[in-house]
């Protein structure tokens, strides 16, 4: 045994092997193996940032898969995911941010538990029915900023709580939005959509409506009437009329329930800037807003 450079070096049959090498190889293995027991001990999967390609097998065998219940693996260059995600029957969260996927598999149907599905800024362009039509627990379902040109249907999500869709080129809100009648925030911005589905106003707990740079042009009387509990909506970026907007049957009682929420902000000015309050909609006129937008 003898040293050099500073690092400790084993003469064997004439080759020299690095012991500073050896170590790190070993704990490149223990540092594997302790993630996976926490794996199987915490049922959270953190792979944020690992630079991933594709999610590692170890997840889906049959020692860590049925521990799943949390998957976070944003901010990778993840393609697809395996047929072996159904596996995961007890997953309870699956963040997949800022990745590369362009379709979901079927398989993801059979993950019944899951609750949150954030899939944002993708390239996903087809979410197969079968998957939207199995997930009925979901309560938080993201898809903003992909390339979906349509939507399977989201009827049977009756505890769906938020559903975005911002940024992708729809045409019309997703089928079946006006079934699901726990959610609270839809927020379908930057799409091409040109119709809020009179629908809509069967969602009584329905709070924030986001339909900013669409082409809707007007607002139902029924979202006005019948979403009692909505206080922010914004139509920014929209071609509407704002006097049509103000005359539609339901808006003075929205326009209340928003002065109602806010009244105390109103009145010690804190909420007031230059134009009046926003109340989501372009006007020409500065201060006739009356409603906060946020």
């Amino acid at each position: 045994r003898r040293a050099v450079d500073g690092a400790s070096v084993v003469a064997v049959m004439g080759c020299c092997l690095s012991k500073q090498t050896t170590d790190t190889s070993q704990n490149v293995a223990r540092n594997a193996s302790q993630r996976e027991i926490a794996w199987k001990t915490t049922g959270i999967v953190g792979l944020r940032d690992a630079r991933l390609t594709s999610l590692p097998a170890k997840i889906f065998s049959a020692d860590v898969a049925p521990k799943c219940r949390n998957v976070d693996a944003s901010n990778n260059k993840i393609a697809s995911l395996p047929p072996s995600i159904g596996t995961l029957v007890n997953l309870q969260r699956l963040t997949l941010t800022v990745n590369a996927l362009a379709t979901l598999p079927d398989e993801l149907a059979q993950c019944v538990n899951l609750r949150v599905l954030v899939l944002d800024r993708n390239a996903i362009s087809r979410v197969p029915d079968c998957v939207l039509a199995s997930l009925t627990k979901l309560q938080t379902l993201s898809l903003a900023h992909n390339k979906l040109a349509a939507m399977p249907s989201v009827a049977s999500l009756a505890k769906l709580e938020k559903l975005s869709v911002a940024g992708n080129a729809l045409t019309s809100l997703p089928d079946g939005a006006g079934r699901c009648v726990s959610l609270e925030e839809l927020d379908a911005g930057d799409n091409p959509i040109d119709v809020i589905d009179a629908s809509l106003g069967a969602l009584t707990r329905l709070r924030v409506l986001n339909m900013e740079r669409t082409r809707v042009s007007a607002v139902p009387p029924e979202v006005f009437e019948g979403c009692v509990s909505l206080v922010t909506m914004s139509l920014h970026g929209c071609p509407v009329d704002a006097d049509a907007i103000e005359e539609t049957s339901g808006f003075k009682a929205y326009a209340a329930r928003v002065r109602d929420k806010h009244g105390k902000k109103i009145h010690g000015g804190a909420m007031v800037g230059s134009r009046g309050l926003d109340d989501g909609v372009d006007r020409a006129t500065a201060g006739r807003n009356i409603a906060p937008h946020r």
